[in-house]
């Protein structure tokens, strides 16, 4: 199955069923991508949407339910064929290319730290902090926020979301970038994606700068923050259209801001948190949410 480029989703996807969401609609929904159907499904309520790029699928999707219903076939006699992994990579892409195009950015990216731990500071790093920095006598001298804009680097405003301090820094971030960023991706395009990101990577390092001053720090987690208000504010305003994220998911991320900002993370060893980038990205991630969802109920 060849999906849609993805520009097409936001503009035509339309509402085929509406089904209780006590039913299981796995093995459906896989008959329904055999079946060279491209869809969604989400919850809203206390049912499940299955949301179709146009009438055409819409009036299959009504009418193979229906037969599903009544008994005409059995999904458990559909043969499954498992795509090849090269064919599940570019299904992926095509799908949410922004989202894995962060993802494979990010990765690259990830060597450039190599070495921070033991003091050693690459070229490459120096270049994508927020600030500029020196090395003397074993101590690091920053040059201010204002220096920096001044000579022209305002790349630094956004790179430091490129650099993550070891592997679970780095897998922990981009396995929520990947759940996120890829529904958000579906609901509302690629360009307020792109908008969210940018805009929560800012609030994120800035408001970490001002709070904490100059240092050292960087990862997506200040954009995951992001995605999440962004998801949180929309879902809350355009519930036809939610994310799709589960409330507890919600949950543990706000508790996880507040005891991140108590110390209590920092005391157990597992590393010192950017409390001012979590919480710069989720104001910035909300903000978005709650404009484009009054825009889209206006």
């Amino acid at each position: 199955m060849t999906p849609p480029p993805i520009y097409d989703y936001h503009h035509t996807m339309i509402v085929a069923v509406e089904i209780d969401r006590d039913i299981d609609l796995s093995l459906f929904s896989r008959f329904l991508h055999q079946s060279g159907i491209w869809h969604r499904i989400n919850e809203s309520g206390d049912v499940q949407v299955v949301w179709v790029q146009n009438e055409e699928d819409k009036e299959r999707v009504v009418s193979l339910y229906r037969q599903f219903t009544s008994g005409e076939f059995e999904l458990k006699a559909v043969k499954l064929n498992v795509p090849k992994t090269t064919n599940q990579l570019i299904d992926q892409f095509m799908r949410s290319p922004l989202t894995v195009s962060l993802i494979l950015i990010n990765v690259l990216c990830f060597p450039v730290t190599s070495g921070v731990d033991e003091g050693n500071f690459n070229g490459w790093f120096q270049m994508m902090t927020l600030l500029e920095f020196k090395v003397a006598g074993g101590h690091l001298y920053f040059a201010d926020l204002e220096y920096t804009m001044s000579i022209g680097q305002y790349w630094r405003l956004l790179t430091p979301m490129l650099l993550h301090f070891g592997w679970i820094h780095i897998v922990f971030n981009l396995l929520w970038i990947w759940e996120i960023g890829r529904r958000i991706e579906w609901v509302n395009g690629a360009s307020v994606l792109l908008l969210v990101i940018l805009c929560s990577s800012l609030g994120a390092n800035l408001l970490q700068y001002g709070l904490a001053g100059p240092g050292l720090f960087g990862g997506m987690s200040g954009v995951v923050f992001g995605l999440l208000g962004f998801s949180l504010l929309w879902s809350f305003i355009v519930p036809d259209m939610s994310i799709g994220l589960p409330k507890g998911i919600y949950v543990f991320m706000l508790v996880f801001l507040v005891v991140g900002f108590t110390g209590a993370i920092d005391l157990l060893g597992l590393g010192s948190l950017a409390n001012g980038a979590h919480l710069g990205g989720l104001l910035a991630g909300v903000t978005i949410g709650g404009l484009a969802g009054l825009l889209k109920k206006t």
